[in-house]
């Protein structure tokens, strides 16, 4: 289990359930490197965050390295819980128009 705090000052975990979620419906997050380093960082650092449908929030980041290149790193959390998930998407900033901006960089 990994820990990291997120731009709201909440611990937010990152545990080994979390991560075979997140390979099992997003195989392709296998080709991100330093995935474990990626999800935390898009909590601690992301560009903006979201609010997500069930209470969540969602961390958004954007990739600037490797295969993924200039694709937004999407990571739905649990402000004081857990990671739920996280995947890629081409368009972070259509996620943005559709959803409450909760913080930005």
């Amino acid at each position: 289990m990994r820990l990291t705090r997120s731009v709201f000052e909440n611990d937010v975990f990152l545990d080994s359930a979390a991560l075979r979620v997140i390979l099992g419906r997003h195989p392709e997050m296998g080709r991100l490197e330093r995935l474990e380093d990626e999800i935390l960082a898009a909590i601690s650092a992301p560009d903006f965050v979201l609010a997500g449908r069930y209470g969540n929030n969602i961390a958004v980041r954007k990739i600037s390295a490797g295969f993924f290149l200039g694709s937004w790193l999407m990571v739905p959390y649990e402000e004081g819980g857990r990671v739920i998930t996280a995947f890629v998407a081409s368009d972070g900033e259509k996620m943005r128009e559709r959803r409450l901006v909760l913080w930005r960089r």
